[in-house]
């Protein structure tokens, strides 16, 4: 039977600081990082991960409003190892061997929203997770790297004219902070309504609403002024936390919550409950995440990442997935970034 191929989604927040956000380190990080084999993610005994195939890609050529994604592979290289094996005749007995393997998954990171959908090519590829701790991985690598290279330059500068300023590496890390990920997985609706429906009573439900790539939130009107506190506040997280142990959450009101809460992949849901069993369910983002299956997706990276903008714009139109609104400063760096393909 062959490997069902399925879509994942997920909303990758980056941040360098609380001013910095991905497109303003396009060019000095964030695309380096994703630059082929250019770091690979060493695991003792797990194996290594590293990015193939990677290149920047136009979804759409509007002149006045272009999509420009990052497309490529995430691969994991590794030895499967065997101690022993059943034989009829002998039952178990000892035989070690190794068999190389290098599972992978194509990507495709939307440029425009910030909107990741991910692919396993075959069974035991990386999962989103992984995408998550190789690229945090890659991005660390590649600041490092970027601040040593500015610091050098400086120092140039000052030997040549001792009248500038000393510029410090705490100075450099105060102006580029250290580049914080997070992927949120997109949430299903329908997936969220039939976990919240196997909880025959709710305990529990807390919602942290985290911090975005700037993006113009247009969450429900309890949300947003959640998230503008938040932001007055200066508190890089905000949550709040709806409890009634002893005669239970309505489940109705807490699906229409937890769905408006997570449209947008901006906040981090956990449930606890308990099903007509009295068996204890907690719950998280993970257990309701949007997935779509497909019959195939072209082997070409570029080619598979235009299939998955294509349902990606059928899941929105559909309302399937939420869109955030698209800021005028990030239209500009897209279209600048365009410009110079």
């Amino acid at each position: 039977m062959p490997f069902l191929k399925k879509l994942e989604f997920g909303n990758y927040t980056l941040r360098f600081g609380d001013k910095k956000v991905l497109l303003d380190l396009f060019d000095e990080v964030v695309m380096p990082s994703f630059q082929e084999m250019r770091y690979v993610r060493h695991l003792k005994d797990k194996g290594d991960y590293f990015f193939l195939d990677t290149k920047v890609v136009v979804l759409d050529d509007n002149p006045e409003a272009p999509v420009l994604g990052i497309a490529g592979r995430v691969v994991k290289n590794t030895k499967l190892k065997r101690e022993q094996i059943y034989r009829p005749e002998g039952g178990i007995i000892e035989d070690r061997s190794e068999l190389e393997t290098a599972p992978s998954s194509t990507f495709l990171l939307i440029l425009n929203n910030h909107r990741l959908v991910l692919s396993k090519e075959v069974p035991g590829a990386p999962t989103i997770q992984n995408f998550q701790s190789t690229s945090q991985y890659c991005l660390k690598k590649r600041h490092q790297q970027f601040v040593n290279g500015v610091y050098e330059k400086e120092k140039t500068r000052r030997k040549k004219n001792p009248e500038l300023d000393r510029v410090t590496k705490k100075s450099l890390y105060e102006k580029y902070p250290v580049p914080v990920l997070r992927i949120t997985p997109l949430s299903d609706r329908e997936s969220l309504r039939a976990f919240v429906d196997r909880l025959e009573h709710i305990d529990k439900v807390t919602i942290k609403l985290l911090p975005t790539n700037k993006e113009e939130i247009d969450n429900d009107d309890f949300w947003s002024d959640f998230g503008r506190r938040r932001e007055e506040m200066n508190s890089k997280n905000a949550k709040v936390e709806f409890a009634n142990a002893s005669e239970g959450l309505d489940n109705d009101k807490v699906y229409d919550q937890a769905s408006s809460a997570s449209s947008l992949g901006n906040s981090e849901i956990k449930f606890k409950g308990y099903d007509a069993q009295g068996d204890t369910i907690r719950g998280s983002n993970e257990d309701f995440n949007l997935t779509v299956e497909l019959e195939d997706l072209p082997k070409d990276a570029e080619r598979a990442a235009r299939e998955k903008y294509a349902q990606f714009k059928h899941l929105a139109k559909s309302n399937v997935v939420s869109m955030p609104a698209v800021a005028a400063s990030v239209i500009n760096k897209i279209k600048d970034i365009f410009g110079r393909l």
